[in-house]
């Protein structure tokens, strides 16, 4: 394992075993001082990194990231990830494809006249 930053030492501190010891992107943040974005890029580098098993869940009732204590809490968070990974592949297959026009502005404009000034976004 590479040797910690100050901050990658900081969030791996407040990290809790197990997910009933969850901890939130804002609550690190708050606690550290740091942006939430800094915090995720911090845990990404945890995992990749330095090998720690922080898995981050976002539904039910624990909220947050944690480290993994067993196999369940790795399978739990691993599941949702794949989900992603399958979406953001579709995103980009969808971009790769996509045809590049110059009338989306005009489109737009068009379609926000006919709904009288409606937008579906």
């Amino acid at each position: 394992m590479e040797q910690l930053s100050t901050d990658e030492k900081n969030i791996l501190k407040l990290l809790g075993y197990g997910a009933d010891t969850a901890r939130t992107t804002a609550y690190l943040a708050g606690i550290t001082g740091l942006d939430t974005r800094t915090v995720r890029n911090i845990i990404r580098r945890l995992v990749i990194d330095h090998g720690v098993p922080v898995v981050g869940e976002r539904t039910g009732s624990y909220r947050g990231y944690y480290i993994a204590t067993d196999q369940d809490e790795l399978a739990r968070a691993s599941g949702p990830l794949k989900n992603e990974i399958k979406q953001l592949a579709r995103r980009n297959r969808a971009l790769i494809f996509a045809q590049i026009r110059t009338d989306w502005l005009e489109y737009l404009t068009t379609k926000g006249d006919q709904d009288n000034g409606k937008s579906d976004i």
